[in-house]
């Protein structure tokens, strides 16, 4: 997958190149993205808090409700054929349906032990299998899901806009189509 660099007003009012940024075929549909472009918002040392018992955790908690967002949301509509767009919305179906077997097995397998009996516990082992095949599937599907987005970043001015995990031929079309743009390939 490559990168490529166009004016933030570009991307945002989608006048890009009518190529498809994941398969690189020519398209007139569009989709809009939407991605926190803030930069890290972590508590930092704040997380030693957890260890002072529920004094720290308070203290944790006003500290993230006091802490300013940052507002730093970008969206915008970039040039998306109709089988990328079915690609992306299996993979979510997979993955949401996956986490809901890990949860209806994992419940149902405490509910198993509760039993207090051989067989409820042999139902517990199996529920716990079926768990942790799900968590691999919707681990999978994650993975998945993250290399069908497109990734966005703003540079220090924010007139700058990367697009991370485009097709090579999106990059083509936009050096070609006349736009002004960074160009960079990325393996």
């Amino acid at each position: 997958m490559a990168e490529v660099t166009v004016f933030v007003d570009d991307a945002v009012l989608g006048r890009l190149p009518r190529v498809c940024v994941k398969d690189g075929v020519r398209t007139t549909d569009r989709l809009t993205f939407s991605q926190d472009v803030s930069g890290p918002t972590g508590l930092g040392v704040s997380w030693l808090l957890v260890l002072a018992g529920p004094l720290g955790w308070l203290g944790l908690f006003v500290i993230s409700a006091m802490r300013n967002g940052g507002g730093g949301r970008l969206t915008v509509t970039l040039p998306f054929g109709e089988p990328a767009y079915h690609r992306l919305t299996l993979t979510k179906r997979a993955r949401r349906q996956a986490y809901l077997v890990l949860a209806g097995a994992a419940i149902a397998a405490v509910l198993a032990l509760l039993l207090r009996t051989t067989d409820g516990r042999l139902l517990a082992i199996g529920l716990a299998v079926v768990a942790i095949g799900a968590l691999i599937k919707g681990t999978v599907e994650s993975v998945r899901l993250n290399r069908l987005f497109v990734r966005l970043s703003l540079d220090a001015s924010h007139r700058w806009v990367t697009l991370s995990g485009v097709h090579p031929n999106f990059v083509d079309s936009v050096q070609h189509d006349g736009h002004d743009s960074h160009i960079s390939s990325s393996v």
